[in-house]
């Protein structure tokens, strides 16, 4: 019984137990394999791994693949973006835009209303889950939209 107890604890022992690092070169050496695929950008970050998943590539059908077309991103899409808290007032001021233009806009208009309402709801969409992400990491609610 007691071989089949330290076998169980060094079981527990290695799941539990998390990677460690040693050094700042071993840090260096991970993260600098990863610097490459990281594309920041104003309202999402990229992390161009795949590019048969960049929703900017299969939209735009071009030759060159070897990094993202940031002006053609639509990270709400897209599987190979992220969403963070610095992010938010980006996705929340587009949903503010599209909804005061939404007011303006005239009967005959009926597509470009269309449109700019599921712009909103996309937008909206993002930042109710940036809300969600920082809540669960926090513990708490990230406040409303002036």
């Amino acid at each position: 019984m007691s071989f089949f107890k330290s076998v169980e604890n060094e079981l527990l022992q290695d799941a539990a137990a998390p990677q460690i690092k040693h050094g700042d070169q071993e840090v260096i050496n991970l993260l600098s394999r990863r610097a490459g695929t990281l594309h920041l950008g104003l309202a999402n970050y990229c992390w161009f791994i795949d590019p048969d998943k960049a929703l900017c590539l299969k939209l735009a059908q071009i030759k060159d693949r070897s990094r993202p077309l940031a002006g053609m991103c639509d990270s709400a899409g897209c599987p190979q973006a992220t969403h963070h808290p610095c992010h938010r007032p980006v996705w929340a001021s587009a949903a503010a835009s599209s909804r005061v233009f939404i007011g303006k806009i005239g009967r005959s208009q009926k597509a470009e209303k269309a449109r700019l309402t599921a712009e909103a709801e996309r937008a909206d969409h993002v930042v109710a889950a940036i809300d969600a992400a920082l809540a669960t990491a926090t513990g708490g609610v990230h406040g409303k939209d002036q």
